[in-house]
Parts: C-alpha cells; structure tokens; sequence
C-alpha cells in the first residue's frame, strides 16, 4: 500500500498537533479531576477527526471508493497515532530494561 507522501505528512502532523493540544489543554483536565486517562483516546480520535474533516484530507482516496470511509479511516489513524506519539514520549510511562541476572557456570 502506497500513500502519497504530502497527504501522509499532513496526517501526521494532525497527529502531532492532535498530540500536542490534548497533553498541553486536556490531560490538565482529566489530572484535575483524577479522571481516567483512558478517555483521552478518544478525545484524540474526535480532534483528529475535526482536523481531517475542516482539512478535507482522504489518506486513502486511492484505496476506498467510498470518501466518507476514507476520512473516518484517516481520522483513525491521525487519532491514533497522537496516542501512540504520547505513549512514546510520556515520561511517567519509562520502560525499564534490567540487565538479566548472570547465569551460573
């Protein structure tokens, strides 16, 4: 599967921006309160899905007949990519690697 690679640079940067506005003006919010951060997906996935509908951007025009189908998978992806880019730079989410204890011999 090919995409072009100006639309695919606008989706993601939708995903970074999509990132960058939850973590800077919603999780704020759900910290707060001590809501459950894992509504923030979702709120991930309606940014994005604004910014493909305002933008008009289709990531898979060559692929889905169907224009509609096509946004709503874009904003999938756009959505879900701002979780994965704040799974990756959350710094309350370190993954520890921890050298394996030597084996005796």
């Amino acid at each position: 599967m090919e995409f072009d690679v100006t639309v695919l640079g606008i989706v993601i940067g939708f995903m970074v921006l999509a990132n960058r506005l939850v973590a800077a003006l919603i999780t704020p919010i759900f910290d707060k309160y001590a809501w459950d951060k894992f509504w923030l997906m979702f709120v991930a996935w309606a940014l994005a899905g604004v910014f493909v509908w305002l933008s008009g951007v289709n990531l898979f025009a060559a692929y889905m007949p169907n224009e509609l189908v096509g946004k709503i998978l874009t904003a999938v992806v756009a959505g879900g990519g701002a979780n994965l880019l704040h799974d990756l730079t959350d710094p309350g989410e370190v993954l520890i690697i921890e050298d394996a204890p030597e084996g005796k011999g």
